[in-house]
């Protein structure tokens, strides 16, 4: 399955539960990619207070997280990606494929210093 079969799958699932959004008017539109942003900051931010809290009792105990807390932090971005995935597929009808391979070739541009062996072993935020 790839991420167009996904996104059809999203689609589909959406259209069963009465969350069709591919029909929207303008203002509908608007209106859904405001709940889609407030959505995924959501699940976004789930996903870091659990990585906090695992990170937190590493520092504090030593202890790396349990497999219910890898299991949880899996969850939280599954969750992420399905609202990245109703998003491309339902607001922006965009092909998610080419547009990650386009947005690559970019960051290939970017960042391309980057492949050098001295900054190779750096930590660096985008």
């Amino acid at each position: 399955m790839n991420l167009k079969d996904l996104m059809e799958f999203q689609k589909d699932f959406d259209k069963r539960h009465g969350w069709d959004w591919s029909k929207a008017d303008k203002k509908e539109r608007l209106e859904n990619l405001n709940y889609l942003a407030i959505a995924l900051a959501g699940e976004v931010g789930e996903f870091c207070n659990l990585v906090k809290k695992v990170t937190r009792k590493f520092k504090s105990k030593g202890e790396l997280p349990s497999e219910k807390e890898w299991k949880e932090m899996k969850e939280e971005l599954v969750d992420i990606f399905i609202y990245v995935i109703k998003g491309a597929a339902e607001l922006f009808n965009m092909n998610l494929e080419e547009e990650y391979f386009r947005k690559m070739k970019l960051n290939e541009e970017r960042f391309k210093e980057f492949k050098s062996n001295e900054l190779k072993n750096k930590k660096t935020c985008r």
